[in-house]
């Protein structure tokens, strides 16, 4: 299997839609022209858009995190007292856990399972937006 390397266009809408400005993507989707359309003259995009490195000075329509942005995007700890944690993947359940948990105690106050990484990472994430941990446009 294929290992998903970054979030997909409608996960990318929905942080849009948190109220995230995500024009800092590392990564970047983009409908290509087909081959066709060369020929002919007219617009026809490709049915499944292509991944691009995003360059800084260029904004895109469909911009895409990667794991490794969303890691930096979470805070490493909040309320002062849950740590951010990566569980690595247990066999048996064919899963990842990231979560915000205290160190000493085994109390959560949030810990999302995925058998991607980067989905597990991406509803903390969406988490993190909601409850106010990460703030979004024009906060701080």
């Amino acid at each position: 299997m294929k290992s998903k390397q970054v979030l997909s266009i409608d996960q990318m809408k929905h942080l849009r839609e948190l109220g995230l400005d995500t024009s800092d993507a590392s990564m970047h989707w983009q409908f290509l022209p087909t081959v066709e359309s060369f020929f002919n003259g007219v617009l026809a995009l490709e049915e499944r858009p292509t991944l691009f490195v995003s360059q800084s000075n260029m904004k895109h329509e469909y911009p895409a995190y990667t794991l490794q942005d969303i890691l930096y995007k979470l805070p490493p700890i909040i309320e002062e007292v849950y740590w951010l944690t990566l569980e690595a993947m247990d066999k048996q359940k064919n899963e990842w856990n990231i979560k915000y948990a205290r160190i000493i105690s085994e109390h959560e106050c949030a810990s999302f399972r995925s058998e991607n990484l980067i989905d597990a990472a991406y509803e903390m994430f969406c988490w993190c937006v909601e409850n106010g941990y990460i703030g979004k446009e024009g906060k701080q």
